[in-house]
């Protein structure tokens, strides 16, 4: 039994030998140098479209944006929207009456990410507390109005978007939207909006 272990032994030696010189004993086994090859790779730029192609992206008037119609200042503001069936990239608007723009949503609670369906805000959307104001001084009332898109493809620069920029594909009266370009099925753009008096 020793004597089988001891050949057993001398046989992987051996073995290993003739693996590290080769076969033929001739050329000394040779390390070949392993090289580490970094890629070089550029910072990619964000994929989608972009405001300046929004009025050729053909639109159309397909979300239902539905809540109530008024609200007292320091009242939580909720609504609906609803795609009806379409699937894509949401943004929620909020246009001032001094013409300003705010991103409600994509927001740092909720990123930017592919959605269909109904969806209640600010529940569904990172669960901000949103309370109704109003921006004008000793008035009666005040007309607030936001906006929902909903693109095929991201929008990359949404956050930078002006009031004429909404303005110059949609102009809105009550909770009606008329587009001044394609109204097609196909549509890349889907709008909705809704607007509703602070008292």
């Amino acid at each position: 039994m020793i004597k089988e272990r001891n050949i057993y032994k001398l046989s992987i030696a051996v073995l290993s030998t003739l693996l590290l010189l080769g076969c033929s004993g001739k050329e000394e086994a040779k390390l070949i140098p392993i090289k580490t090859v970094v890629a070089q790779t550029k910072p990619q730029a964000p994929s989608g479209m972009k405001l300046a192609d929004i009025k050729d992206a053909g639109i159309i008037t397909s979300l239902g944006v539905k809540g109530h119609p008024e609200y007292k200042v320091g009242e939580a503001i909720e609504f609906i929207i609803d795609t009806n069936n379409k699937e894509g990239y949401l943004y929620i608007i909020y246009l001032d009456n001094a013409g300003g723009t705010n991103l409600l949503y994509p927001n740092a609670k909720s990123p930017e990410a592919e959605m269909g369906g109904a969806y209640r805000f600010p529940r569904d959307f990172g669960g901000m507390d949103i309370r109704a104001t109003k921006d004008c001084v000793d008035c009666k009332e005040d007309k607030t109005t936001v906006y929902v898109l909903l693109s095929k493809e991201p929008i990359v620069d949404i956050k930078k978007i002006t009031k004429k920029e909404l303005l110059s594909f949609t102009s809105s009266k009550g909770l009606d939207m008329h587009l001044n370009d394609n109204n097609t099925p196909n549509a890349n753009l889907n709008l909705g909006a809704i607007e509703f008096i602070v008292k």
